[in-house]
């Protein structure tokens, strides 16, 4: 299962098919001044990313029609005109309007009839432009002035009435028109406001007060069963924060948080499918150490019961063998018994390698990444051998025994060598989740997995913090 393999699947599911709505449908005419005799393409936004929709013909007079069925999911579209010339507009409630513009000045020309979610919108957009101009302004005469105190204070107070100004205005048309799409918009894009942190009775601030308040309400006034979130330009960017930035970093309280949410919009199937898609692949794929409990833990949730019901055939047989392949591997779990032959064609265990830390090692001798890597180990196996009780097994991917040891002689591997593909325990890339070299893990003296896949050198510092944290004073020099 390739990393692409998931936002694939999720691609092939969002190609439209090009289709022409009756009158029931969507219709919206585009009058563009300064174009004409041309094509123009319809995209929306979806995620992270933008997905043609559709291919529309201008005429001689510059305009142009979209049509769509009236169930075409709704939000944000883009008319674009070129590379560099394009538009936003809406698709909610409105089915028939008017969107006239020129080409030189879209946003600032643009006069809209029929449609009032698309009216609001670019009002909404020209008041944020004329503001922002205004708050730049500012900032060019911060840089410009000399450091006069009394000046500085004063523009700084008017940038901050004009970030004031800007969050009220918001504020207002999502409490004046709770229900537009709008609104919706503008709801998750806030941020919590953190205004005053509690005093606690010993007569401090309370230090986590401030994170607990954000996490609380950073949904706030969102409904995450809502799949028009879904095609707007800020979703996918909240989500990705939620995760990355607002949730306790660790494996479990992920998943927890994970499951609030997707509980949340399950009751809209679009919205289900795609927080689920989000989570499996953002830690399917995620390069942080551990986290790939996290895929494990929703494919055993959601797709070995069958609820994820948009998944099926090879896709899914295919997700859940990495989910199988993966399990023995997570963090704390013991590492699979490797049995191969050395250099002198004995068998070697895994097992029965003696030693407080042993780091496992899958090199080429064809690879030159892994000459790199074996000369920063053989540095850190000098250095460390005696005094952290440290050894390393080496499992050499080539067939060839003599250049095997030949690679063995040259960099002074003095440690246990093996050589993969003559084993009593299977194919090591099926046990260890091998599809390129190097790759590192490091074991416990009971042969748990404590770290895997670092770099070799996060290998030295991960090394003599675990001995700080297990033995303590024991080690101090």
């Amino acid at each position: 299962m390739t990393k692409s393999s998931l936002t694939l699947t999720l691609i092939l599911l969002l190609i439209p098919l090009a289709i022409f709505a009756g009158d029931d449908g969507y219709q919206v005419k585009f009058k563009i001044h300064g174009l004409k005799d041309t094509t123009c393409l319809v995209a929306n936004y979806y995620g992270n990313g933008t997905y043609i929709t559709d291919t529309l013909v201008v005429d001689g007079k510059g305009q142009a029609i979209f049509r769509a069925l009236a169930d075409q999911p709704r939000g944000v579209y883009i008319l674009v005109i070129s590379d560099k010339i394009y538009f936003d507009f809406v698709l909610n409630n409105d089915l028939k309007f008017t969107m006239e513009t020129d080409k030189n000045d879209p946003v600032g020309q643009m006069k809209i009839s029929g449609s009032l979610d698309n009216k609001e919108f670019y009002a909404y957009m020209r008041y944020n432009q004329e503001k922002f101009k205004r708050i730049q302004e500012l900032q060019q005469q911060l840089k410009r002035i000399e450091e006069n105190g009394d000046s500085v204070v004063a523009i700084n107070e008017q940038i901050a009435e004009l970030n004031n100004e800007i969050i009220e205005y918001k504020l207002n048309i999502a409490k004046e028109r709770p229900f537009s799409f709008l609104a919706m918009l503008i709801n998750a894009m806030k941020e919590p406001v953190i205004r005053e942190i509690p005093t606690l009775s010993n007569g401090r601030k309370d230090s986590t007060y401030a994170y607990r308040f954000y996490k609380e309400h950073y949904w706030e006034d969102m409904n995450l069963a809502d799949s028009r979130l879904i095609r707007t330009p800020v979703f996918h960017t909240k989500l990705k924060k939620y995760f990355d930035q607002v949730v306790v970093q660790n494996p479990d309280s992920i998943f927890k948080e994970a499951v609030i949410l997707i509980e949340k919009a399950h009751p809209d199937p679009e919205m289900f499918k795609y927080i689920v898609w989000f989570i499996t692949y953002h830690y399917e794929s995620s390069e942080i150490m551990g986290f790939d409990k996290v895929f494990i833990d929703i494919v055993d949730r959601y797709y070995v019961t069958g609820e994820a019901t948009w998944i099926t055939g090879p896709v899914l047989e295919n997700i859940l063998k990495k989910a199988n392949r993966i399990r023995p591997l997570l963090l704390g779990s013991q590492a699979p018994n490797l049995i191969m032959m050395d250099t002198t064609e004995q068998l070697v265990s895994l097992y029965n390698v003696k030693a407080f830390i042993t780091i496992l090692l899958f090199w080429d001798p064809d690879c030159g990444h892994c000459e790199k890597e074996i000369q920063h180990l053989k540095d850190l196996y000098d250095n460390y051998k005696e005094k952290y009780e440290l050894e390393i097994f080496a499992v050499c991917s080539d067939t060839s025994m003599a250049k095997m040891k030949q690679h063995i002689i040259k960099k002074k591997m003095n440690w246990v060598n093996v050589n993969g593909p003559r084993t009593l325990t299977g194919d090591y890339h099926e046990l260890y989740d091998i599809q390129t070299n190097p790759v590192i893990y490091i074991l416990d003296r009971d042969k748990r997995i404590l770290a895997k896949r670092l770099q070799s050198d996060q290998v030295e510092k991960f090394i003599t913090n675990y001995v700080k944290r297990e033995l303590g004073d024991i080690l101090k020099e």
